[in-house]
């Protein structure tokens, strides 16, 4: 999954008025997010995903939903749509718990031998 099509999934849902640039700009703050606070990546290496981000996101299916998820929540935000925004919130959340407890399981990014356990 890409950005685009991500961007291009919420404009099907909820068709909107912000800009791609801005839709990709709000993805954006999620995919540093991922990358620093799960992934645990360094300051080098999260500048260079920050020029190449859009074309493979780090989140795969089954939990891809929740960029969904939050560039809807951020349209409703921005519309000032505060009921919508606090529902698509809570899937957000939901989802992205979910992704985080399976990536620690799986990876144990704390553990810096970068083992994969099943």
């Amino acid at each position: 999954m890409n950005a685009l099509s991500v961007v291009n999934e919420v404009d099907r849902l909820a068709p909107n008025q912000y800009s791609q640039e801005q839709k990709l700009e709000w993805l954006g703050e999620l995919e540093g997010k991922i990358h620093a606070d799960v992934m645990l990546k360094t300051p080098e290496e999260l500048e260079t995903l920050e020029k190449v981000w859009k074309d493979q996101l780090a989140v795969r299916w089954p939990h891809s939903d929740l960029y969904v998820h939050w560039l809807l929540a951020k349209v409703h935000q921005a519309d000032g749509e505060l009921e919508l925004y606090q529902n698509r919130m809570e899937s957000f959340n939901a989802s992205y718990q979910n992704y985080v407890n399976w990536y620690i399981r799986t990876y144990d990014p704390a553990n810096t031998d970068g083992a994969v356990y099943q």
